[in-house]
């Protein structure tokens, strides 16, 4: 007898928003979604209690709100926790063929409808920005979150972190770090105690923003119930940015597509985090591929919003969408 065919799914595209921060950024954010894609599913995911974004603005701009008590500190496996249970709620909610997880501070760039069209035309299941450098430290060492360090005046931490480091280094012995320039953590070379590499699976880093496919949602949330696989990112640093790209890429059968669902600006010479997005950065942009670029901070990046909507509502004039 013929297995069943799957339960189609009534949502095409979901929109997971993960926000900390300039609720006014979420909301402008949220209804450019909605505008660009007027079928998808928005989740605004925070953990700033109920008054951070009114609800019933929330509502008029087209998305619901997951008020999460998940704390989260920068670079430990709670970042990555926080995302998997919006996947999970948006899941639940919405069952979408594709979700895309971006930040508040993220703007849409590019007529969103065509670009949903092209991931489901070409079947992929991931499209994750691959980071091909080699950062060992983070799973050759074993990375704990130092209890309390949140409390510490962060001058004071910043100096001991760079301090210990660079001791580390030379003798090779413990060192304190601000994982993603914010989370004091204390590492150590891994030996035993110390959860091991699940077997098969290769290490891979990259962007935290990233476009999944049903059942790389589903593959992602069982590898999550995993015992091993979970203490094991949990020792490595900032696990947001390899648990899915090496969980999926570990995986035969999935399409894993190389390119980038956001596209951020770095400082010259690099840094923890990305710069502001500013009017020159538009021709770069639009030529990245990428549906959105962060991060988007008022007043500052006004002029680049008003110019790529511009831009945006023409090509889709020129397309014939209506609006």
């Amino acid at each position: 007898m013929p297995a069943a065919a799957p339960t189609p799914r009534a949502t095409s595209f979901a929109y997971v928003v993960l926000a900390h921060t300039d609720p006014r950024r979420v909301l402008a954010a949220v209804q450019r979604i909605q505008e660009l894609s007027p079928g998808a599913r928005v989740l605004v995911r925070h953990t700033r209690g109920s008054g951070f974004l009114p609800a019933r603005e929330l509502a008029a701009a087209g998305a619901q709100e997951l008020h999460s008590r998940l704390r989260v500190g920068w670079g430990t496996w709670s970042l990555t926790a926080a995302v998997l249970e919006a996947l999970r709620t948006a899941e639940e909610r919405w069952q979408p063929r594709a979700t895309v997880v971006v930040s508040g501070q993220d703007h849409p760039v590019r007529d969103l409808r065509r670009w949903e069209e092209g991931i489901l035309e070409r079947g992929t299941d991931a499209l994750l920005r691959p980071d091909p450098r080699d950062y060992v430290e983070r799973y050759r060492d074993c990375w704990h979150e130092v209890p309390g360090g949140e409390l510490l005046p962060p001058r004071w931490v910043g100096s001991v972190a760079r301090l210990s480091e660079r001791a580390g280094d030379l003798v090779g012995g413990p060192r304190l770090r601000l994982a993603g320039g914010r989370t004091l953590v204390l590492g150590h070379r891994r030996g035993p105690g110390c959860p091991a590499a699940p077997e098969g699976m290769v290490y891979r880093k990259g962007s935290l923003w990233m476009t999944l496919s049903a059942r790389a949602v589903q593959h992602l949330l069982a590898a999550e119930q995993d015992r091993a696989v979970q203490r094991y990112f949990a020792s490595t640093l900032v696990p947001d940015e390899s648990f899915a790209h090496s969980v999926l890429g570990a995986l035969p059968g999935l399409l894993v597509e190389a390119g980038p669902t956001s596209w951020p600006f770095f400082p010259p010479g690099g840094g923890a985090h990305p710069r502001t997005v500013v009017l020159s950065d538009l021709e770069a942009v639009r030529d990245s591929g990428a549906a959105f670029t962060r991060k988007v901070v008022s007043p500052v990046s006004d002029a680049f919003v008003h110019a790529v909507d511009a831009l945006v509502d023409a090509d889709r004039a020129a397309a014939g969408c209506p609006g």
